[in-house]
């Protein structure tokens, strides 16, 4: 645990060059996540976004939460489905982590679609 808070627990700049005639180099602060390629951040993702669906699982248990890394699907009756979802958003941010609003989608074996994203 001391390992991944002296690497992940304090901001660290990122070297942004613009490459504008001057070559000008901006400094972005960073201090939220992972950054791009560390070896660390899928499997801390993970452990986040399983406390997440552990606990969803917990209340909807006649659901099926099939997941791989970032990519979950409720599966159960469509009537209760959205309290499942709207859970497993509540179980998210709670952790510190939020979805694509574009992948917000849900469907039936008959064909029925119904976007998360579009006020009902």
């Amino acid at each position: 645990m001391q390992f991944i808070l002296f690497i992940h627990a304090f901001e660290s700049p990122l070297f942004y060059n613009n490459h504008n005639c001057q070559g000008d180099i901006i400094i972005i602060p960073f201090a939220m996540g992972t950054h791009q390629g560390d070896s660390l951040g899928g499997a801390l993702f993970v452990l986040a976004h399983f406390r997440a669906l552990r606990s969803i699982f917990n209340h909807f248990l006649s659901y099926l939460f099939p997941s791989i890394i970032d990519n979950t699907q409720i599966i159960g009756p469509f009537s209760i489905v959205s309290f499942a979802y709207e859970h497993f958003q509540i179980e998210l941010h709670a952790t510190g982590l939020f979805n694509q609003p574009h992948k917000r989608v849900t469907g039936s074996p008959f064909g029925l679609l119904f976007d998360f994203n579009t006020p009902s």
